[in-house]
């Protein structure tokens, strides 16, 4: 059996997943949280004989591995542990090479293999055992819905040492409700020759912020942070678009690695009036490669054919040249300008405005 996502492939191990396994496993400073770091390859191959060969055996544990469709490489696990005489709580593991961190891969696998849990093999609860300073791990979990049970103190022996453990956990119900409360259940990820626009989540913080605080970025741009904790406002912003039903924003990446390259969407939708405008930025290094000449159309093709739009609005300010031109080569057409309409750095600036129509309404 597997497991399919935008992104990913998750299927079961086996001996031929050895070498790669060790390759990130073996990393003791990443994996310093971890229960087990492999020493030799002999160490996997050892694990993989004792992992479970059917998935859904009570008191076993069962190992994925996570495959990135696009490579093909094997850029990390996850593990199951089927316990309990009725078999319908399960404790998961997820262990991602670092390489592919802060890429959305963690949250992508492990909501899909909760998907899998609760939906396929009709478990009740799941839960994780994490250590208390592994923050980045109570930050997804707590992201993807899991409530903290427990807080034990000292009370496993890893790597030579005592540490605390705490406990997480979610039930069907909870995870039921969640997903209801999604305005966008099924993010819609658009796909380019050379791009993929997905959903934004929290593991795109620091480059969010790397954007949205180059001077070249936000010369124009209406929003800027000077730290990373004031960036987190941005992607909730992201998030609520899609919670109140009032636009979308994708994470603009590139198709080949995945690195983000910069944003672009929709926002200020207004239903009644069926119009919205549009928005976007690229981190500088990306500038005049034809991006946003590849991006645009798909968003304003979501836009017109997806959301019902009628028009697509565009607000410039007056000196971004650079920005003008470009609306110009998607068919957005001039309509005026609202003079002294924003203070921005203490002085007037002025807005003008442009706008594309659903041609085939």
């Amino acid at each position: 059996m597997k497991i399919e996502t935008n992104r990913l492939l998750i299927r079961p191990i086996s001996q031929t997943d050895i070498e790669s396994v060790f390759e990130y496993r073996s990393d003791k400073e990443t994996n310093k949280y971890q229960g087990w770091i492999p020493e030799t390859i002999n160490d996997v191959e050892t694990f993989i004989e004792k992992v479970a060969k059917q998935i859904n055996e009570p008191e076993t544990w069962f190992q994925f591995v996570i495959v990135e469709k696009n490579s093909k490489k094997i850029i990390g696990d996850l593990g199951i542990h089927f316990f309990g005489e009725e078999n319908l709580q399960v404790e998961i593991g997820c262990t991602l090479n670092k390489l592919y961190q802060s890429k959305g891969y963690a949250t992508e696998s492990v909501e899909s293999v909760i998907d899998y849990l609760f939906n396929d093999l009709i478990k009740h609860r799941i839960i994780t055992s994490i250590d208390p300073a592994n923050t980045n791990s109570i930050k997804l979990v707590e992201r993807i819905g899991f409530r903290k049970e427990a807080h034990f103190i000292k009370s496993l022996f890893i790597n030579g040492k005592w540490v605390d453990d705490m406990v997480y956990a979610i039930t069907k119900k909870d995870w039921d409700k969640k997903k209801e409360s999604s305005a966008i259940s099924d993010f819609p990820v658009l796909t380019t020759d050379r791009f993929v626009l997905r959903q934004f989540n929290h593991e795109d913080l620091e480059s969010v912020y790397k954007g949205l605080s180059d001077p070249d970025v936000i010369k124009y741009y209406g929003i800027s942070f000077d730290t990373l904790e004031a960036t987190k406002e941005q992607i909730t912003w992201f998030s609520d678009l899609e919670k109140n039903e009032t636009g979308i924003w994708w994470a603009i990446c590139n198709k080949e690695d995945l690195t983000f390259i910069g944003a672009g969407g929709l926002n200020g939708l207004e239903k009644e009036n069926r119009k919205a405008e549009i928005g976007f930025w690229l981190l500088p290094e990306n500038w005049g490669k034809g991006i946003m000449k590849e991006v645009m159309p798909v968003i304003c093709d979501f836009g017109f054919k997806t959301l019902g739009l009628h028009r697509i609005e565009g607000f410039v300010d007056s000196e971004n040249k650079n920005c003008k031109n470009g609306l110009k080569k998607f068919d957005f057409v001039f309509e005026g300008t609202m003079k002294d309409c924003e203070v921005k750095n203490g002085k007037y600036i002025s807005l003008d405005i442009y706008s594309a129509i659903n041609k085939d309404k």
